[in-house]
């Protein structure tokens, strides 16, 4: 043994060193998310686009949305001017028990300057002011007469002055000449003479200039103070809410007496410096303290309208008026018509406001289908994978962890991508719907995979099974469902019904909610249609037909999510289309009544238009016909007042049948059984009855009988009228012209009018009444939101149409190729294509077309045209009126109907042969094989009827029943040159 030991020892020392042998590292395996975008980087990129473009408009509509009630608000707030917005705090003289300088002090610029500092910090949020924009001054409630004989005086009545002592007038004008007034450090309310200054407009009216003295007297007679005129001012910015609070401060205007007959007078301000207001005191004018503060409106939004009430509310009678009472003295009062604007504007908002949320709902309704299809089209196509995962014993909860990290992986960023883009485009508006918005779409986006990878691979699957459309029998969950959200909808449509024209609601979710019901009976229909099709055209001689029919009942049952968008989305376009068209219409239409012809003259002042006015307007170029009109508005019918309007019968008769307004034949004015004619409004003509009645009218008493009832007539825009034969009343001149064609301009109707006299006229063409009523952007923007909603929800529902078309485009053109070699020539390819793509697309057109109008005829009563198409003001700023018995109702337009049907046809069959071009010839270099000669028995002859059974479809054909040898001589055959 130790022999043994040392020869081993000896052997083991004798040996080189074994080197040691170096380990493999070991690998790291790929991490799953990394592996999976690498897979399908198309796909994968392809749902963050999505998703990015849906999350942007669920993030712009509302913006957008609100961006349009900010413009909106704005603007009326501006069209409202400065006299109805601003809010004035006036105060009564100071009593009459305190002493001269007591009530001097109370009166002095440091007074009436502590109430403006302090007043903004009472104004209620979110109205704002500043001091520094604020007025104050003392100025007289009951206007001086202007006594000097060298007055102007129109129509014997001197001139009316109101005297204002007020600051600031070296800020807010130039002295053009003379120099600013000033007070004398003693002035009291015993004082009788006073400096003063007018402006550049009120000299020239009054033809006042510097040095000129203005005594005064009150209206007992009794003498009142002298004003020495020192300056002649030129506002610096007229527009200012200085100068444009009061706007007789700057510009003179006539006033009309209160006697009969009235009598014209001028009525003009006199303004005193601050230091000068103790004068008034002391005059009988009832002067009185005012402060003036103008709101700033720049940082109020559309959702302020309704605060904007109630601060306005809370200032007239409330805890803001006795805050501003302890500053101003316990009978202050505070008067504004702010709230008044405010409110206006709510209910115009109000009236818009269900079309909006209409749009709004179908696009979100259409986006959350479309999401939901395409991700399921997605994990439809990785559903051999997950099933062996699944087999191989992954978890169910795993797979779908892992399933739900792969999408938020690019859908998160993709979704906040969508959000900064919409702030860059639409920087105004909230935040929170928008964030709200993105993140309802990121949330469904991310939690649908998983889903549905619960629901379909919760038991493991050692094969697919078949899912066709035509195939398959829906159990009882799929009954209890159906029937359970049936209910739910019909319940709701019938609640909105009820509510009426007063629930927004009833016109934002009845489209939506039409269309879902469309969509299920119509997938309830589309199998048993397509199985008794397809074992129709089974017995047809041709294949094509046969083919098609078989292979759209063989496309999955994944189609109901894009069948169900296309209908929402038709059924919005086609509600929102009729919208958009019965508005244009009802605003054509409005403007026609509002004018009574293409273009309508008027005199002003109760006159008469000279006698060649008519010649000379027709003379005009443009111009097709005149009829002149005489109005008298001060008819008499058994005490109550009307418009008696005398016109020509046959030309009058003519024009009223043309415009479509109150025609009637000319007959109908000629005299009959001693009484004159008479066409008569109808609550006038229920008064005057079927005999001769007594009228009077243009200063004589005539016999009328009415023989025929219109409801409106182009002379008169709204109240009670008769329509008298003007050769029988010699009613004397014409007071209004009505225009038919297309002049040039109301400026050359309006001198043509005049007939180089100066008798004051206004002309008004139909076209600039019709872009008036389009013009306020309430309407406008609104029409673009919805516009923009409805462009969304169809660009979306054109996507999930071509998702559902391409979804199977591989297997489509792998069969094509096949039956290519079978003899199927290339024009019966297309044909074969365009045939299967005919099912869905027409289905979904002939769904939404029906539930568009199934969904106007609900919700038709709930839409208020003439506010969307006329807005809330009954009198425009050129004197026109539209009736108030115009009350245009929403019908379908059937343009808007076919219009989007007949688009989604299109696109089908454009995104169909556009595949199948490029499926026949990838980048044009290659081609489907023409086969030399068509075997007999080839898909060239006749296909006898039942020949190849297809599995699911009774007594039909299996189209893509090839065998593999079928199949590998179809790649031999491609391979090699025909």
């Amino acid at each position: 043994m130790t022999t043994r030991h040392a020869e081993r020892t000896e052997r083991d020392a004798a040996a080189p060193p074994e080197v040691p042998r170096r380990r493999r590292p070991h690998r790291v395996p790929a991490p799953w998310l990394r592996t999976r975008l690498r897979a399908a980087p198309r796909a994968v990129l392809a749902l963050a686009a999505l998703t990015c473009f849906v999350a942007f408009v669920a993030a712009a509509l509302p913006r957008a949305d609100d961006a349009v009630a900010s413009r909106a608000l704005h603007a009326a707030l501006t069209d409202a001017g400065t006299p109805r917005t601003v809010v004035e705090l006036t105060a009564p003289q100071p009593s009459l028990a305190l002493g001269t300088r007591e009530r001097a002090a109370a009166v002095a610029p440091e007074a009436l300057a502590r109430v403006t500092h302090r007043a903004p910090r009472t104004f209620p949020a979110p109205l704002t002011t500043r001091a520094e924009n604020a007025v104050a001054e003392v100025r007289t409630t009951h206007q001086l007469l202007g006594i000097d004989p060298a007055l102007p005086r129109p129509e014997a009545v001197p001139p009316h002055f109101s005297v204002h002592a007020l600051g600031g007038l070296d800020e807010h004008a130039r002295v053009l000449r003379g120099r600013l007034p000033r007070a004398a450090h003693d002035t009291t309310e015993t004082t009788r003479t006073a400096e003063a200054a007018v402006t550049e407009a009120t000299a020239r009216a009054l033809r006042l200039h510097v040095g000129s003295t203005v005594p005064t007297a009150y209206e007992n007679g009794s003498q009142g103070p002298e004003f020495t005129i020192t300056a002649i001012l030129r506002p610096r910015a007229p527009a200012s809410p200085y100068w444009s609070a009061d706007p007789q401060l700057g510009t003179p205007g006539m006033a009309v007496t209160s006697g009969r007959p009235p009598a014209l007078y001028w009525s003009a301000a006199l303004l005193l410096p601050a230091e000068a207001a103790p004068v008034l005191l002391g005059t009988q004018t009832q002067p009185e303290l005012a402060w003036r503060f103008i709101p700033d409106t720049d940082a109020l939004t559309g959702e302020d309208a309704e605060g904007i009430v109630r601060a306005a509310a809370s200032l007239r009678q409330g805890p803001a008026s006795l805050r501003l009472r302890v500053l101003a003295g316990p009978s202050a009062a505070v008067t504004t018509q702010l709230g008044d604007v405010a409110a206006a504007h709510n209910r115009q908002r109000e009236a818009v406001n269900p079309l909006v949320t209409a749009g709004l709902t179908g696009a979100a309704a259409v986006a959350a289908l479309v999401l939901t299809a395409t991700a399921a089209l997605l994990t439809r196509r990785r559903a051999p994978e997950l099933a062996l995962l699944r087999a191989r014993g992954a978890g169910l909860i795993s797979l779908a962890a892992r399933t739900g990290a792969e999408t938020a992986v690019t859908t998160l960023p993709a979704a906040a991508i969508g959000l900064l883009l919409a702030r860059l485009v639409l920087p105004d508006g909230r935040e929170t719907p928008a964030v709200l918005a993105v993140a309802a779409v990121a949330v469904l986006v991310c939690l649908t995979p998983p889903l549905l990878v619960v629901a379909v691979h919760r038991v493991p699957r050692a094969h697919d099974e078949r899912e066709d459309l035509a195939a398959v029998r829906p159990g009882r969950r799929r009954l209890v469902a159906e029937a359970t959200i049936v209910l739910l909808t019909a319940g709701s449509l019938v609640a909105l019904r009820a509510a009426g024209a007063d629930s927004t609601a009833a016109v934002a979710v009845v489209p939506v909610l039409t269309a879902l019901l469309g969509a299920l009976l119509l997938l309830r229909l589309t199998p048993p249609l397509l199985r008794s099709a397809a074992r129709w055209t089974a017995r047809l001689r041709g294949p094509v037909v046969f083919l098609a029919l078989a292979r759209a009942g063989r496309a999955p049952a994944a189609t109901a999510f894009p069948l169900c968008a296309l209908v929402i989305a038709l059924a919005t376009a086609a509600f929102g289309g009729s919208v958009l068209l019965g508005t244009t219409a009802a605003r054509d239409r409005a403007a026609l009544l509002a004018t009574g012809a293409d273009a309508r003259v008027d005199v002003l002042g109760g006159g008469r238009l000279p006698a060649g006015a008519r010649d000379a307007v027709a003379a005009l170029p443009g111009v097709r016909s005149v009829t002149p009109v005489g109005t008298d508005t001060d008819g008499q019918v058994g005490g109550h007042r009307v418009t008696a309007v005398a016109v020509p019968a046959e030309e009058y008769a003519r024009l009223s049948r043309s415009t479509g307004n109150g025609g009637f034949p000319a007959a109908s004015l000629q005299p009959r059984s001693g009484a004159l004619g008479a066409v008569a409004s109808p609550g006038l003509a229920r008064r005057l009855g079927t005999g001769p009645q007594r009228v009077q009218a243009f200063g004589r008493t005539v016999t009328v009988r009415v023989t025929a009832v219109r409801t409106s007539t182009p002379a008169v825009q709204h109240g009670a009228f008769l329509l008298l034969d003007q050769t029988r009343m010699r009613a004397g001149g014409a007071t209004s012209l009505l225009v038919t064609g297309t002049p040039a301009s109301a400026t050359a109707l309006e001198r043509a009018a005049r007939a180089k006299g100066s008798t004051p006229v206004r002309a008004v063409l139909r076209s600039e009444v019709r872009a008036r009523y389009a013009a306020p952007p309430l309407q406008e923007g609104t029409f673009r939101v919805y516009a923009a909603a409805v462009g969304a929800a169809g660009a979306l529902a054109a996507l999930a149409l071509a998702l559902s078309l391409l979804h199977d485009a591989d297997a489509r053109a792998a069969f094509l190729g096949r039956l290519r070699t079978l003899g199927l020539g290339a024009r019966q390819s297309r044909r074969l294509a365009l045939l299967e793509a005919v099912p869905l697309a027409v289905t979904a057109a002939v769904g939404g077309a029906v539930t568009g109008w199934a969904a106007i005829a609900l919700a038709g009563p709930a839409v208020d045209l003439r506010l969307l198409a006329v807005g809330t003001a009954p009198t425009g700023p050129d004197g026109t009126t539209v009736p108030e018995g115009f009350h245009p109702a929403l019908h379908a337009a059937p343009t808007a109907l076919v219009l989007p049907a007949a688009a989604v046809l299109v696109l089908a069959a454009v995104v169909t042969v556009l595949h199948t071009r490029r499926a026949g010839d990838p980048g044009g270099r290659r081609r489907w094989p023409r086969p030399r000669e068509a075997a007999p028995g080839s898909l060239r002859e006749a296909a006898p009827p039942g020949a190849g059974r297809t599995p699911g479809l009774p007594g039909t054909s299996d189209p893509a029943g090839v065998s593999p040898t079928a199949a590998n001589s179809t790649e031999r055959t491609q391979e090699e040159p025909s």
